[in-house]
């Protein structure tokens, strides 16, 4: 009798490519990824907004009446800049589109806004962040990493440095970073190895951020071949070290807002922590919230912290998000419907990150400026 045949263990790749798929068939079926017959383009930056002061539709967050940070630019000409840039001035321009309310006039703050991994700026925060924090009173501006994000995280930080020196500029005052996933440890990363950006940036707010790696990538790398992005996202990345081993800006706060639920970036909390870094878990604010990674992005509880930490001196603050918060289903002035162009971006992270012509055999050499944080923290 010929012994029943045992069914192969499923690849990396299919294992991956099946729970990224699984979130997005979950957010459709849940309404929160709505796919509709032709995807709306996101709004115009044109586009008019309620003005500062404007409370959500449910209320749940009330008006934003007042936003911290100094009314100018802490730095001047003389400044220590930090590392050269080695992308054109064109190109780093191109990568930047700004609301019209980032002028000296606006009484709002700006926000620099990075996406993540297989993403782009409109995918991640058209739909999002950039429609509910105009609606709060805050300039916008966005920064379109190179090829979405899926090449050296080094050379797409270059990207977020000018973007900061950029808003800066146009909006005469501080600035704020919030970034999702990747664009989140890129933030912490350009604050502090560029000191003038240190100077700029008033917060910091990581969203689902790597910080301390993800053991998504260690998976990825294991066989001894991935993408050059995975080798510099591993748990022993010499990326994560320079990362780690580098000092905070001593002007800048610093927020890691996780979920327990993340399939991408994990274990958390440990994949979110940093030191210095002030740590919010999703589910110790509104311990149902069943968000994850992807739609992080749309999730009112991470919206409502990150809006605290801009609102406030210091790091955002759990236990200062209104109760009526965790009843909300939706980022308050969100468009659940625009959301659907999320899905590009899980396609895109996957294809990315399993592409065999992307692979190499070993993480990319740290940039110089970057090795003595490393050695630093190797010795720690």
């Amino acid at each position: 009798m010929t012994p029943p045949r045992r069914r192969p263990a499923p690849s990396l790749t299919a294992r991956i490519g099946s729970r990224v798929l699984a979130v997005a068939l979950t957010a459709v079926a849940a309404g929160l990824l709505a796919v509709p017959a032709a995807l709306p383009a996101a709004p115009s930056a044109g586009a008019q907004a309620p003005g500062p002061g404007t409370v959500s539709p449910t209320g749940a967050l009330g008006p934003v009446l007042e936003q911290a940070g100094p009314a100018r630019v802490r730095s001047g000409a003389s400044e220590r800049r930090g590392p050269r840039l080695h992308t054109g001035r064109d190109r780093l321009r191109r990568a930047v589109h700004c609301t019209p309310q980032v002028t000296p006039q606006h009484p709002g703050r700006t926000v620099v806004l990075v996406h993540g991994t297989g993403s782009t700026g409109s995918e991640s925060w058209g739909w999002s962040y950039r429609r509910a924090l105009r609606a709060d009173g805050f300039g916008v501006c966005v920064v379109n990493l190179p090829g979405r994000a899926l090449g050296s995280f080094t050379r797409s930080a270059e990207y977020v440095v000018h973007a900061v020196r950029q808003a800066a500029r146009r909006s005469g005052r501080d600035v704020a970073l919030v970034g999702h996933s990747q664009g989140g440890s890129m933030s912490v990363w350009v604050t502090k190895f560029w000191p003038d950006v240190g100077r700029k940036v008033e917060d910091v707010v990581s969203i689902a951020g790597p910080l301390n790696g993800t053991e998504l990538a260690d998976n990825l790398c294991a066989p001894g071949r991935c993408t050059p992005l995975a080798w510099q996202s591993r748990t022993t990345a010499r990326t994560l070290a320079a990362l780690r081993g580098a000092r905070l800006s001593p002007s800048t706060s610093y927020t890691s807002i996780v979920t327990l639920h993340d399939e991408i970036v994990y274990p958390q909390p440990r994949a979110g922590r940093m030191p210095g870094v002030k740590l919010v878990v999703a589910q110790d604010v509104c311990a149902a919230d069943p968000v994850e990674h992807g739609l992080i992005l749309g999730d009112p509880v991470t919206y409502a912290v990150a809006l605290d930490a801009l609102t406030h001196p210091g790091p955002g603050r759990g236990a200062r998000v209104p109760t009526g918060t965790c009843r909300q289903s939706f980022i308050p002035h969100g468009d659940p419907q625009g959301s659907a162009v999320f899905l590009r971006t899980l396609g895109a992270f996957t294809t990315g990150l399993l592409d065999p012509r992307r692979m190499t055999g070993d993480e990319p050499r740290l940039p110089r400026y970057a090795r003595a944080a490393a050695r630093r923290h190797a010795s720690s």
